[in-house]
């Protein structure tokens, strides 16, 4: 397993309040056997991330946005079709009011959805036939709030929103056979949005356990006012990094999913490794 990724951090020197990031990652996987008694499946999978950073701040405003995007396959001997083992198109944009203040007044908005059709494969009458069910911006997930945040310097950064307003967008091709008192993502049948209102918690974290090593932390919290108040929606994600060397590092990620408009039960999700950075 390996995973290449190329990063450019610039400055404008004519604005010194700007900065930006950005790293290009490609994960392959690849598994093969020959003879071997203990039993396996050839396979090869890869992965490509994007992940950008822009940043603004003045005396009196601090403005950062980040993009993170990422889209892998799989095929396994003996399938004639690709499993889809990440699909992730996130932006996350953050305006706080600077002031002598720990905590400031600060505005959030997210927005979270996928970039390719999800499906499912099943077997009749000795055929496959794939189902699709999910699509690009099918569902995607827009939230605006308004509330206080603290942050030290790239450390640490929690927001608290009080007054939180969340849509739900799906393709009405998901809702039109839904029956009475069924949903897709939440969104009842033959409806394309759900309005949800309020509050959400949001924590981000880099911490050095040791030399080259580092952990960094994303927590999301969404609780809706409307319906069901104690169903709080649980995205959390923790990547470790262990840097060997300029050039390479071991990466594990493991996260955290729930959300009962979609699944009523906990999912996780891990990756593990190796990277190569260059600069681009």
């Amino acid at each position: 397993m390996c995973q290449l990724l190329f990063a450019q951090e610039t400055k404008n020197d004519s604005v010194p309040t700007w900065k930006q990031e950005k790293k290009l990652g490609v994960l392959i996987n690849q598994s093969s056997f020959d003879n071997w008694l203990a039993g396996g499946v050839n396979s090869f999978s890869g992965t490509l991330n994007f992940d950008y950073d822009l940043a603004y701040q003045n005396e009196k405003w601090n403005w950062t946005t980040t993009l993170d995007a990422a889209l892998g396959y799989a095929r396994t001997a003996g399938n004639d079709y690709l499993n889809k083992t990440e699909d992730q198109l996130e932006i996350n944009t953050i305006l706080l009011r600077k002031s002598e203040r720990a905590i400031n007044f600060s505005s959030s908005f997210n927005l979270k959805t996928q970039n390719a059709p999800g499906n499912i494969f099943v077997e009749e009458n000795g055929s496959i036939e794939k189902i699709k069910t999910s699509a690009f911006f099918s569902p995607a997930y827009l939230r605006l709030g308004a509330g206080i945040a603290f942050k030290k310097d790239d450390l640490i950064a929690l927001q608290f929103n009080p007054i939180n307003v969340r849509l739900i967008v799906v393709d009405q091709m998901f809702t039109a056979a839904l029956s009475e008192g069924e949903t897709f993502f939440g969104v009842a049948a033959d409806k394309t949005t759900r309005w949800e209102s309020g509050a959400s918690f949001s924590l981000q974290s880099k911490i050095a356990i040791a030399k080259n090593v580092a952990l960094s932390n994303n927590l999301s919290l969404v609780a809706n006012y409307l319906e069901e108040f104690k169903n709080i929606d649980l995205d959390f994600t923790s990547t470790l990094n262990m840097k060997v060397n300029e050039y390479l590092s071991a990466i594990l990620e493991v996260q955290f999913l729930y959300d009962d408009n979609a699944l009523a039960d906990l999912q996780f999700r891990q990756v593990f490794g190796l990277a190569v950075s260059l600069p681009f």
